[in-house]
């Protein structure tokens, strides 16, 4: 399951399909977990928002990893290295970093001038040096950096992460206000991600089309959990009011997550 454990977010990119910014109620996040960590989930996800912005998330990884749960970090990067020399618990089998384009310019295209093309790429570097740790990078594959995908597909493959996920664009969410800029279709994603999958070589890649990142089970900053849809997120329950297995067991689309989170069984976990 994915946990949106916040709202808030460093960036403010126009393609974000997490929740919209707001005030999180901080003080469920101990029930959350307990929820979770109840639930028969592998895999957590702590994204958002920027996960890193939450002090405790190395500590909420760490309750989840000891569980005996597969524990994965999806940030933006621009925290990473500061969060780490703060003392950030590093509980994480799998840090997935968004890396949008292969220089600073298109990587700011897609997310804003914030963003730290620099700082994403040193970030890189560490996870990769780390034991025991897998490295994903991340990039939304749009309108914007589509031309640049064979420069970037060099740049992943002398990274040498243990993933490369490649997501086609997607227009949902409250915030997300890009679909002019960004809007590809299936066909010429699944062209796109296939001919840079094979440029990134030997690097695994995992493109996923919309039909398929449409398979997250969330749980929101309020416990909510929700199912993707094409424009928006259905509410399928909260965790705070009944078991996530329950709420999981009433689901329709689990063989879309299973098939959207499968990728996890390519790394050495």
């Amino acid at each position: 399951m994915d946990w949106w454990i916040t709202s808030r977010c460093n960036l403010a990119c126009d393609f974000c399909y997490g929740p919209e910014p707001g005030n999180d109620p901080g003080w469920l996040r101990d029930e959350i977990l307990t929820a979770i960590r109840a639930s028969s989930a592998r895999a957590v996800t702590f994204c958002g928002g920027e996960p890193l912005l939450v002090r405790d998330v190395g500590k909420y990884a760490r309750q989840l990893r000891d569980a005996g749960k597969v524990t994965i970090l999806n940030t933006n990067g621009a925290l990473l290295r500061r969060r780490v020399g703060q003392g950030l618990d590093f509980a994480f089998d799998v840090v997935g970093l968004s890396l949008d384009g292969s220089r600073a310019e298109v990587h700011r295209a897609m997310r804003g001038a914030k963003a730290d093309f620099d700082e994403v790429i040193r970030a890189a570097s560490l996870v990769r040096d780390e034991p025991g740790m897998s490295l994903k990078l991340a990039t939304v594959v749009s309108r914007v950096n589509r031309d640049d995908l064979p420069s970037l597909a060099a740049l992943v493959r002398t990274l040498q992460p243990d993933v490369w996920r490649m997501y086609q664009y997607s227009a949902r969410g409250a915030v997300n206000v890009g679909h002019d800029r960004h809007a590809i279709s299936e066909a010429d994603f699944a062209s796109l991600a296939s001919a840079a999958a094979c440029l990134a070589a030997p690097v695994p890649a995992a493109p996923a089309p919309e039909s398929v990142t449409a398979g997250c089970l969330i749980i929101d900053p309020q416990g909510n959990v929700l199912q993707p849809l094409s424009d928006g997120y259905q509410r399928l329950g909260n965790c705070l009011e009944q078991p996530v297995d329950l709420i999981w067991a009433h689901a329709t689309f689990t063989s879309t997550v299973i098939q959207n989170k499968r990728w996890l069984a390519s790394l050495p976990l």
